[in-house]
């Protein structure tokens, strides 16, 4: 039962840090143009719609977390699939259980440490007191190694506060299944590489990924829930200014194989809307907002190439 129990937890924390982009905390660049912010709020999630002839893509942005007890009009997402050819979904990953197994007997600290004896005292301060902020005992992470332990704090908070990373994703692909609209995802990747490298990390990369994850922590503890209401409105200047992005795939950056795997990410999104404009018909893609509204991000992208994208409606 512990075994399969811990399997979870790392399956979910690959889920969490292979965000799209590798974005710092606060550090978000957003695009300010008409195409990203609306003059009017839509009934339900904003969608922007990009044509070609006869092909359309109607694009969906999501937030890395969302509220279990949020709750949001769905109509405008039927009536966007109605028809449609396909849905895609943001990248998957995928972990074999041999690779999970392996994190699972190499996850702790070697002899007798625990992370009081191997963190700076602000830093293990800081660690005590989010969790305790967050009412969830770091006493069962106190083996682990900073990487881990913060992977694991943050599944415990997520948790308890009814934050889901699979939201409001698995009700969109319920909707189009409901409808027959056959469902993909924009990419497949093994994370095994990359799992071998995180638990490779040197003591200072382990211990600046646990001061991203706290920070993700802390940040979603007090934002998520506003950014989710105003998400479910079509509110994007309000998401923005309680949206922090994929911070925890700063944990990557010293990895070549998690680096090129997040550019490949972002890659396989542009290149999912690219494709859906290529052939006749409605393709609905969701995406997650940073890669979606940031400088250079997937909307730049397609506006570079002349495409006419319109405003969040």
């Amino acid at each position: 039962m512990y075994d399969t129990l811990m399997i979870r937890i790392v399956l979910v924390f690959l889920m969490l840090i292979l965000a799209p982009l590798p974005v710092q905390a606060g550090a978000e660049d957003w695009n300010h143009t008409e195409v990203v912010v609306a003059a009017k709020r839509p009934p339900g999630p904003a969608l922007w719609r990009v044509k070609s002839g006869e092909s359309e893509v109607v694009i969906v942005g999501i937030l890395p977390v969302f509220p279990k007890s949020q709750g949001w009009n769905q109509k405008r997402l039927e009536n966007a699939l109605h028809g449609a050819k396909v849905l895609i979904t943001p990248p998957d990953a995928k972990t074999s259980a041999g690779d999970a197994v392996r994190v699972l007997r190499t996850k702790g600290l070697p002899g007798k440490q625990t992370l009081k004896d191997v963190l700076p005292p602000d830093l293990n301060a800081r660690f005590e007191a989010t969790a305790k902020r967050a009412g969830v005992s770091a006493k069962s992470f106190a083996r682990d190694k900073p990487v881990w332990a913060g992977a694991r704090l943050r599944r415990e908070v997520l948790e308890k506060r009814r934050l889901r990373a699979d939201e409001p994703t698995d009700t969109i692909v319920r909707i189009a299944r409901k409808q027959g609209v056959p469902v993909r995802p924009a990419g497949k990747y093994k994370t095994g590489p990359v799992l071998k490298d995180l638990n490779r990390l040197s003591d200072q990369d382990s211990q600046d990924c646990l001061r991203y994850t706290l920070g993700d922590i802390d940040f979603n503890m007090d934002r998520a829930p506003k950014a989710a209401a105003a998400w479910a409105v079509g509110d994007i200047r309000t998401v923005r200014a309680n949206y922090q992005g994929g911070a925890m795939a700063a944990c990557l950056e010293g990895s070549d194989v998690g680096t090129a795997m997040l550019e490949r990410s972002v890659d396989d999104i542009v290149g999912a809307i690219n494709s859906g404009l290529q052939t006749p018909g409605k393709t609905v893609v969701i995406v997650p907002l940073s890669p979606l509204l940031r400088q250079g991000g997937a909307l730049d992208q397609l506006q570079a190439r002349g495409l006419k994208i319109s405003a969040p409606e």
